[in-house]
C-alpha cells in the first residue's frame, strides 16, 4: 500500500470515529484501551480519559480492551503489573477465515451452531452466563462468559512476584476454559485462561479488512447472524470506485450477501466502495489512478458518498451497544 492510500485510509477512520459510539466493557475505568497505529506500535491509554482525541488525532489500524478489569496506575503488564485485578470474562475466541483470504460470509454464519452450543453448556453449568457474543471485523467471532457471582474480591498485583490468589484465578480460569473447550470443540480454550487478554472493542474498524467488529443480538443463528453482518461495514455498498488488483484474489462472498471474484493480478474492474476498501486494506488492490473518481478525489466535497450514511454519522448501527459488556 502506497503512502497515498494510507493517507485515504487515515482520514476515513478519522471521519469515522468522529461520530462512531464504540462498545466499551463496563465500567469504562477498570479497563484499559491499547491502540495499533499505522506505523505498526502498540499504545496504551485509559478508555474513560480522552480516548476519542486520541482515535482522532492518531486514527488506529486497531482498538483492543482488557478482558479483565483492573483498578492500575499503569497499563497492566503482566506479572509485572501493580495495583488490583478485580475479575471479568472468561473470553472465548475462534477465527474461521485464514490469514491470507478474503472476508468469507458463510463461514462466519457456519459458526451458528458452535455459538449456541457454547452458550448452552455455560447455562447448563451455571457459574457463567453469555454477556456479549461479536464478530470480530475480519476471520472470528469472541464470546464474553461472565460469572454469575455478583461481586469478585479484589487481587492484589505484586511487581515481579507471583501472589498466590493471582495463580489461584488462573488456575481456576484454565480448568474451565479446558473443560468448556472439552465440550465444546473449535475454541481457543487458551484464549480465554490468559488474563492479560486483549479484545477487540466493538464497532471499532479492523485496519485490515475495512470491516468493524460487531455485537450479534439474539438468536444466534445462521439466518440472525446472516442479517446482521450487512452492518459489519460502514462504507457505501451503492456507489463504486474503480480498482486495479494488485495479486490473485479468490471469489469470495461478502458481508452483503454477493459474491465477486476472482480477480487476476492486473485486473481493473468497479467495485462497491466497501469491497474496494477490503481489498486495498490488505494490497489486493490499488485505486485506479484515472478516470472521473480517482483516488485523489476522494475527499472532495462528496467525501460523505464514501459511507453509508451521509451525513448522520454512525450512531444508527452502534448507538444501542454502548452500555453492552461484562
Amino acid at each position: 500500500m502506497n503512502q497515498r492510500t494510507k493517507q485515504l485510509r487515515s482520514r476515513l477512520l478519522r471521519r469515522y470515529y468522529k461520530s462512531a459510539a464504540l462498545g466499551w466493557f463496563r465500567p469504562k475505568g477498570l479497563h484499559w484501551a491499547k491502540i495499533v497505529t499505522d506505523d505498526g506500535y502498540w499504545r496504551w491509554t485509559r478508555a474513560d480519559n480522552g480516548i476519542m482525541g486520541r482515535l482522532l488525532r492518531n486514527p488506529p489500524l486497531h482498538v483492543y480492551q482488557t478482558v479483565m478489569r483492573f483498578k492500575t496506575e499503569s497499563p497492566p503488564r503482566g506479572w509485572k503489573s501493580s495495583g488490583y485485578l478485580l475479575g471479568g470474562p472468561l473470553l472465548f475466541d475462534a477465527d474461521f477465515i485464514e490469514k491470507r483470504e478474503p472476508f468469507s460470509l458463510w463461514k462466519i454464519v457456519d459458526a451458528s451452531s458452535m455459538i449456541q452450543e457454547l452458550i448452552e453448556t455455560v447455562q447448563d453449568r451455571g457459574d457463567f452466563h453469555a454477556t456479549r457474543v461479536m464478530f470480530s471485523g475480519f476471520r472470528g467471532v469472541h464470546v464474553a462468559l461472565d460469572t454469575t457471582e455478583s461481586e469478585v474480591s479484589p487481587i492484589t498485583l505484586h511487581p515481579n512476584r507471583r501472589d498466590r490468589h493471582l495463580l489461584s484465578l488462573k488456575y481456576l480460569r484454565k480448568q474451565v476454559a479446558r473443560s468448556l473447550g472439552y465440550w465444546c470443540p473449535g475454541w481457543d480454550w487458551s484464549v480465554s485462561a490468559d488474563i492479560w487478554r486483549v479484545s477487540r472493542v466493538p464497532w471499532s474498524i479492523h485496519g485490515k479488512s475495512a470491516l468493524r467488529a460487531i455485537v450479534f443480538n439474539p438468536p444466534y443463528t445462521s439466518k440472525s447472524i446472516e442479517n446482521q453482518l450487512a452492518n459489519a461495514t460502514p462504507f457505501s455498498q451503492e456507489r463504486k470506485l474503480r480498482v486495479r488488483i494488485t495479486r490473485f484474489v479468490p471469489a469470495f462472498t461478502f458481508v452483503d450477501g454477493n459474491i465477486y471474484g476472482p480477480f487476476t493480478k492486473g485486473w481493473a474492474t468497479k467495485l462497491p466502495i466497501a469491497v474496494a476498501n477490503h481489498l486495498i486494506w490488505q494490497d489486493w488492490a490499488k485505486p485506479r489512478e484515472t478516470g472521473p473518481k480517482n483516488s485523489g478525489n476522494w475527499f472532495g466535497k462528496d467525501w460523505q458518498m464514501l459511507f453509508r450514511h451521509q451525513g448522520l454519522g454512525f450512531n444508527m448501527d452502534c448507538h444501542h451497544e454502548e452500555g453492552d459488556g461484562g
